[in-house]
């Protein structure tokens, strides 16, 4: 039996729904995706600003530098996370190093 031409103009409505959706869908993922990588750059300047003031021995350097010590131990969960922050510890609790 043939379709009738509203049966068809129904069927390709629904295929240009279907079509919509998946171009949403990875328009939100390109959305995600930026976003995400946005707030890793954000996270790498601060962390880049931080250390920054730490090497240098600056003003807020020093100011930073306790509050460092006293709560990034708190702040870190995981093992390796200690891990790899125990010589920037270290490095704070030793003092500012001397410039030859």
């Amino acid at each position: 039996m043939a379709r009738t031409p509203v049966e068809e103009r129904l069927e390709k409505m629904r295929e240009d729904e279907r079509k919509l959706r998946e171009r949403r869908k990875a328009l939100e993922a390109r959305v995600s995706t930026e976003r995400r990588k946005a707030e890793t750059r954000e996270r790498i300047m601060l962390g880049a600003f931080i250390l920054h003031h730490l090497d240098e021995d600056t003003p807020t350097g020093r100011q930073l530098a306790p509050l460092l010590q006293r709560e990034l131990p708190m702040f870190l969960t995981r093992e390796r996370d200690h891990a790899l922050m125990a010589p920037l510890l270290k490095r704070l609790k030793d003092g500012p190093a001397t410039k030859e």
